[in-house]
């Protein structure tokens, strides 16, 4: 919910937030539960939402991004590189958070077809937890507290829901995440803002190529 909205939240009606793709269309996939999940799952998902998979059954509606806010240490594994090639064949772009740990970038971000996005502070430069290495393409507000007790200065603002162990329905449900234990930060935050830019970028020109 929190990176969607950096993506597509509702734009230009006075109301919270604003997302960074002002009016595109979001295909929520679910990749991970509360257990966790298998790379296999994830890159079965990519598969799906590009469209080049039948299993359960067609997707419909094609992304022409695919945002992954998540990865691990390590290095680019063949299945991850298989399939991002396939995407990107497909002129799907995929982009991905760098990673949190301060040390090099991680996986899938660092496979060959992906953008990966580091994390800058509200200054603009790094941010310290922001994973750094030759294959960042770029770099993107990634949320930062500064101190070292009391409420997080500068975190990122978007929808969040307001549900402990499972979603809460309505007006009650829909929150943004402030500056306490909900605050935003990370580059899985950075990631999106640079998703909801292509999807802007190819709002405009359609026929862009991921390496475009």
């Amino acid at each position: 919910t929190q990176t969607a909205g950096l993506i597509g939240a509702a734009t230009n009606n006075g109301i919270g937030m604003a997302g960074a793709g002002r009016d595109v269309m979001m295909l929520p996939v679910r990749v991970l539960g509360k257990c966790g999940g298998f790379d296999s799952d994830i890159q079965a998902a990519m598969l799906w939402a590009a469209g080049l998979s039948t299993t359960p059954n067609t997707n419909p509606y094609p992304a022409k991004v695919i945002n992954l806010s998540l990865g691990s240490t390590g290095a680019c594994s063949d299945s991850y590189r298989q399939v991002i090639q396939q995407v990107t064949a497909a002129g799907v772009v995929v982009v991905v958070a760098a990673g949190n740990e301060g040390l090099a970038v991680g996986t899938p971000a660092n496979c060959p077809g992906a953008i990966a996005v580091a994390g800058v502070r509200h200054a603009g430069t790094k941010v310290g937890y922001s994973d750094l290495g030759p294959e960042v393409a770029i770099a993107a507000p990634a949320g930062n507290c500064v101190n070292l007790s009391g409420n997080c200065l500068y975190p990122l603002l978007t929808t969040s829901n307001s549900g402990d162990i499972a979603p809460v329905a309505g007006e009650a449900g829909a929150i943004y995440t402030g500056t306490g234990a909900n605050a935003s930060l990370g580059t899985s935050f950075s990631a999106p803002l640079v998703s909801g830019t292509v999807g802007l970028m190819l709002s405009s020109h359609p026929n862009l190529s991921p390496a475009d």
